[in-house]
């Protein structure tokens, strides 16, 4: 995962596993701050989208039609976010 974002220049922040082996080579650090302030985001994104029950449920066979679904939820949540 780390070097697919590398390549696609995104700075991962991920914890390391504790349980995996250390690999050779520079450590990856944490920036808590930024950790902190995303996560608290991305736990109230997950929260806000798991009310719309289709979603939920996930009712369609196509990932494709799930994830137009999913567009039009985060419209939505974001016009009762500008409100």
């Amino acid at each position: 995962m780390r070097d697919y974002l590398k390549r696609r220049e995104v700075k991962a922040n991920i914890d390391v596993n504790p349980r995996r082996k250390p690999k050779h080579g520079r450590p990856y650090r944490l920036d808590g701050k930024a950790y902190k302030s995303m996560r608290s985001a991305v736990e109230r994104f997950f929260s806000w989208i798991t009310s719309f029950r289709r979603i939920t449920i996930r009712y369609e066979r196509l990932a494709s039609t799930f994830l137009a679904f999913i567009q039009i939820a985060c419209i939505i949540i974001y016009l009762r976010v500008l409100q």
